[in-house]
């Protein structure tokens, strides 16, 4: 490239308007020349002074520039002789031929290709009725930031590093077991509550710890859409698992001999709301015994149940230690926290804290400290009492509030329980039009997630079937709410759907 052409070069791309210093804006232009081979090794560029004032700028600024880029070997300079390109290795910049670029484009693997295409969840967190999401403007954040503040404030430098321990903090993991004993019926030691960033990383390390890439995991068929995603990106292949009016049912569903995994919430059943019943409890365990298989308890909601005390958990009914119980704060505090826990059988407790460490390497401690403090002082056993109240009353003034607007035309899940009901339509309706007609009216609908085909699929769930949350809707927004469904409905299906008198 001739000196002049350099120049014009400099001229096009140089602007006193920039806030970037001229000094890099003319190493930049160099740099990526050289790299694009626009200057080609071995040419000779003007003197900085003769360049300075072409481009109307102090020689001091040229100077600075070129020295930069001698020192980063993009020019060599010979005493005597000038300036001069050096030799380097052409990338694959913007600007290149599209040809170019696809020769030096990195590709994912086939892991990561796949994993882009695995359900997601909802990408908004509020309104009506965006499922799963608690109510965080009724959180004690007065209270939590005090808590958190008395570690931080201690200046404890044991809380301010990785855990020593990969299980958690032992306090938190103390007061999980104690509460757990008692509200759940789960039978375990501290030692056997392992702290988690949430279920998702939950599952992940069950899924590293239990099985092989290639091994099956039979899952509910509706579920929650993380379980197949995650258990998925871990390389397992999933199984749709039967769910009838008691719950998930091994007796009816496919179980290969490959299979490892049973995931199941008896105790609210993700998304249709079914609780288990003693006897298909036991009926499970009994043939997860027979298949050898693990079960994971995805209890995700179970302090919220409005018609009685909570059911035990199966974990506690589990003879032969195959039963990994899965919670969560989330739904209880609030969704932010990522904070979750394991109770893993006693014979794994030790590996599983040390996978975790050694995966994961957790911390924020100082976190897991105050949510110790909040569990012990009984703060989180008031906010569950007070919280469920209010859940109560929300989930019965929606059940009210929809029976009213759609009458026979639907049914709804019969559970008491949770911060979301499943609701089917007893009319032809396509659902993928009215989750289009409800995003019109500012609604977000919960998407029931099916496993599989053929035998597995359910065609009088899955094509007129929606999930309503309620547990970050205020009361005085729901009936509004149910008013704009109505609407999206019946700009959905032919004719109004005849409402209850």
């Amino acid at each position: 490239m001739r000196a002049v052409l350099l120049t014009d070069l400099l001229s096009q791309a140089l602007s006193e308007a920039n806030p970037v210093p001229m000094q890099r804006q003319i190493y930049d232009v160099i740099r990526r020349a050289v790299l694009e081979h626009s200057l080609v090794a071995g040419q000779k560029l003007p003197s900085s002074r003769a360049l300075a004032q072409e481009l109307g700028v102090s020689r001091i600024t040229v100077s600075l520039a070129y020295d930069r880029l001698i020192a980063e070997n993009y020019l060599t300079a010979s005493t005597g002789s000038g300036t001069f390109v050096a030799a380097t290795t052409e990338l694959p910049l913007a600007g290149k031929s599209e040809a170019s670029h696809a020769r030096h484009t990195m590709a994912l693997s086939q892991r990561g290709a796949m994993i882009g295409t695995l359900p997601g969840g909802l990408q908004q967190f509020h309104g009506a009725f965006v499922p799963g999401v608690p109510d965080a403007s009724l959180f004690p954040f007065h209270l939590w930031r005090r808590l958190v503040s008395r570690h931080i404030g201690k200046g404890d430098l044991a809380l301010a590093g990785y855990a020593a321990d990969g299980g958690g903090l032992p306090a938190l993991r103390q007061a999980v077991a104690s509460y757990l004993k008692i509200s759940r019926s789960v039978v375990c030691d501290p030692e056997q509550v392992i702290i988690t960033a949430g279920t998702h990383q939950s599952i992940d390390l069950c899924a590293r710890m239990l099985a092989d890439p290639g091994d099956m995991a039979v899952i509910e068929n509706p579920c929650h859409w993380a379980f197949p995603t995650v258990l998925a990106a871990a390389g397992m292949h999933i199984g749709a698992g039967v769910v009838d009016a008691d719950g998930l049912s091994l007796a009816a569903s496919h179980v290969p001999r490959h299979a490892r995994l049973v995931v199941t919430s008896p105790s609210h059943q993700y998304p249709t709301g079914v609780v288990m019943p003693l006897a298909r409890r036991l009926e499970l365990l009994q043939g997860a015994r027979d298949h050898n298989l693990w079960v994971m308890e995805d209890d995700y909601d179970s302090e919220f149940r409005y018609d009685g005390s909570p059911l035990p958990s199966l974990q506690g009914l589990d003879s032969d230690a195959r039963v990994i119980y899965v919670g969560t704060f989330s739904k209880a505090m609030f969704a932010g926290i990522r904070l979750g826990y394991l109770v893993v059988p006693a014979h794994l407790a030790r590996e599983f804290a040390s996978a975790s460490a050694r995966i994961y390497r957790p911390g924020q401690l100082h976190i897991q400290a105050a949510l110790a403090d909040y569990i012990d002082e009984g703060h989180f056993a008031q906010h569950i009492r007070r919280m469920r109240v209010e859940y109560g009353e929300r989930q019965q003034l929606l059940r009210t509030s929809l029976s009213h607007a759609f009458g026979d035309a639907i049914t709804l899940s019969e559970a008491r329980a949770g911060l979301h009901l499943f609701m089917r339509f007893n009319l032809p309706l396509d659902t993928g039009v009215l989750h289009q007609r409800a995003n019109e009216e500012k609604l977000v609908l919960g998407v029931p997630r099916f496993i599989g085909a053929g035998s597995a699929k359910r065609p009088d769930l899955e094509d007129r079937s929606v999930v309503l949350g309620f547990g970050g809707v205020p009361q005085g927004e729901i009936a509004r709410g149910v008013t704009s469904l109505r609407r999206a409905v019946e700009r959905t299906v032919v004719g109004k759907p005849a409402a209850r008198r």
